[in-house]
């Protein structure tokens, strides 16, 4: 059955507003590593993350952690959304720029066809095949074209992909959240959840932090990113994946690379060079046709 009309347009506007959030974050979050290292940076945005989703879970009252039949489902998404995937991108965006860090994140509607494929819920169409092919050789070329100071080093690079790779285990995991978990119980189980062995990773640098150095504008952008990306987005995301699915759903990051291109140029001073945007848009235009091909139902996901 097709989502009701309302259901559907509230899905796609919040989808809209989450990649437009994401999209103005890679630049924001270039300018507060300046001052800030990228551990103590990504830890104290999730300890403001966390406190408010604690926050929320005691003025809510009811249950916030999911039922113990859930659980390991529960730490799927805390590991893929927050754990592994914090330390990738905080590492990543800081070893390449901001609109190469965009870009490379934006695969990861490549990496969840790759994983319903592999799991026999889906099945590639010959267009989606061709758009994978392309889209991986714009990745190779963006990769291998790339200059310190336009596109980032390998290493940020790499990083990059890698966190691409574990949103998309999120993205498909999150898939099974209908009549399992709450919205809110999904992402409390995510954050707070993933936010231990992060803390415990980044506990370091955040001690070693010189906070002298660092402005009260790069606290603002810290709070922001912390409420909005995190706290905001992700329970927006969360709701278009439930409502539209995941193909329809992650066909919107498309967007994130372009408006992190467009603001990371006029925030940061970005250059963009023939070769980056050619590989950039061989790219744009395999995951255009990915999502253009579609894909053959297979054996089924649960919960759809």
């Amino acid at each position: 059955m097709p989502p009701a009309p309302a259901r559907r347009a509230l899905a796609v506007s919040f989808a809209l507003l989450t990649v437009a959030i994401w999209g103005v974050n890679y630049p924001a979050m270039k300018i507060a590593l300046r001052e800030m290292h990228p551990l103590a940076y990504t830890g104290w945005r999730f300890v403001l993350a966390a406190s408010l989703l604690l926050a929320e879970a005691s003025w809510r009252g009811g249950p916030a952690l999911p039922a113990r039949g859930q659980r390991g489902l529960a730490a799927l998404l805390a590991l893929t959304g927050v754990g592994l995937y914090q330390v990738f991108f905080a590492w990543g965006v800081a070893g390449t720029s901001g609109f190469a860090a965009a870009l490379l994140n934006a695969t990861s509607p490549l990496f969840s066809l790759l994983f319903v494929v592999l799991l026999g819920q889906e099945r590639w169409t010959p267009m989606t095949a061709l758009g994978s092919v392309v889209a991986y050789g714009g990745v190779a070329l963006f990769v291998a074209t790339s200059h310190a100071a336009e596109g980032g080093t390998l290493a940020g690079n790499v990083l990059c992909l890698l966190s691409a790779a574990t949103w998309a285990v999120y993205t498909v995991a999150a898939t099974r959240l209908p009549g399992r978990l709450t919205p809110f119980q999904s992402q409390f189980a995510t954050f707070v959840g993933g936010s231990v062995p992060l803390l415990l990773y980044c506990a370091p640098a955040m001690a070693r932090q010189d906070y002298a150095a660092v402005s009260a504008g790069t606290w603002l952008i810290l709070a922001l990113s912390a409420v909005l990306p995190l706290v905001l987005a992700f329970r927006l995301w969360t709701y278009a994946l439930q409502v539209l699915g995941v193909g329809e759903t992650t066909s919107f990051g498309f967007l994130v690379p372009v408006l992190a291109g467009l603001s990371s140029a006029l925030w940061t001073g970005e250059i963009f060079g023939l070769e980056k945007l050619l590989s950039a848009g061989v790219v744009l235009v395999g995951l255009f046709l990915t999502k253009a091909g579609g894909l053959r139902e297979g054996g089924g996901a649960p919960g759809r």
